[in-house]
């Protein structure tokens, strides 16, 4: 098993345990709302987002972008999309598009969205200069891309690599900085925390530890792509999966159709068996009491005999 099976497989893990704990997975992170992230953190409002496209990649199967009901598109990147389907969590319900793929070869054309976002998802990733590569390809000119990461962690199985604190120098080509924000790691209960009660990292203290950045950068001019083709810059690619996501939805929402016709079906044959049940024991009851009727003249006609019989009897003693 190479690194990166080994990694989805962990993956995969924490994900199937968290269906099993709650059924169908809630739209949240850290406890609170995802639209928490892409509205308060990143300073930006609803308005900002309308008809507009957005990308978040490495989305996760709980609907990260199920709030942003004003975008005129809405996707999530995860290579891990086909399995979310089939661990179920209500993923195939979500109104946003999910789309299969890896972040170092995105298969979308070059200035596709207006906001890029990667929460919480680039160490994850297979290749780090890879990834900002297609980031920098994907983002419109005058777009936005966010991010919120981890630095200077040890890593982990699920997060192999290290991020360190100039990460905006690698995007500085074809971006600007509109704002970036480094905080301590005081709470070990995740970003959430952190962000609702942050204490800015002291650059005073040259130990290096883990930290919380964000960055919010302006795409400022063009980005010249090395073109490897196949996924990438293929809008086509991205349209068929789109379709097929939209397919699985369409035939899941006709198996839940049907699955609700079979439990009213069953439902009127639980009533109906209910109600033979009750006339069963109606008859059940109206035969006790024939039975009981019928012992009871048995008993009158064994009498009637017996009388009869002591009639006969006491004639023949006494003819007179």
């Amino acid at each position: 098993m190479d690194d990166n099976e080994f990694k989805h497989r962990h993956e995969l893990k924490f994900w199937s345990k968290k269906v099993m704990e709650e059924k169908t997975l809630k739209q949240i992170s850290g406890g609170a709302p995802y639209e928490k992230f892409y509205i308060d953190d990143f300073d930006l409002t609803h308005e900002d987002y309308e008809g507009k496209s957005i990308l978040d990649i490495g989305c996760g199967p709980r609907g990260s972008l199920e709030w942003a009901d004003m975008a005129s598109l809405r996707v999530g990147l995860d290579p891990l999309v086909n399995d979310y389907y089939k661990l179920g969590g209500g993923t195939l319900f979500h109104k946003m598009h999910y789309v299969m793929g890896y972040s170092e070869n995105m298969p979308f054309e070059d200035e596709t969205f207006d906001f890029v976002f990667s929460i919480n998802s680039l160490d994850h990733v297979d290749d780090l200069d890879e990834t900002i590569s297609e980031i920098k390809r994907v983002v419109k000119v005058g777009g936005i891309c966010g991010i919120i990461v981890d630095v200077n962690h040890k890593p982990t199985k699920t997060e192999p690599l290290t991020i360190n604190l100039n990460l905006k120098d690698n995007f500085l080509d074809v971006f600007e900085v509109v704002e970036e924000r480094v905080y301590e790691t005081v709470f070990k209960t995740g970003f959430r925390e952190n962000l609702d009660n942050p204490t800015f990292y002291d650059f005073d203290n040259k130990e290096i530890r883990p930290g919380i950045l964000l960055l919010k950068l302006k795409k400022i001019k063009e980005f010249e792509s090395e073109g490897k083709g196949g996924a990438k810059a293929n809008a086509d690619v991205f349209n068929s999966l789109a379709d097929e996501n939209l397919k699985l939805k369409k035939e899941n929402l006709k198996f839940k159709k049907q699955n609700s016709k079979f439990k009213k079906e069953n439902a009127n044959l639980t009533k109906e068996n209910e109600k033979l049940s009750k006339e069963n024991v109606k008859l059940g009851k109206e035969n006790a009491k024939i039975k009981k009727d019928c012992k009871s003249s048995k008993e009158e006609l064994k009498l009637f005999k017996r009388r009869k019989i002591v009639r006969i009897v006491d004639k023949i003693k006494d003819p007179k």
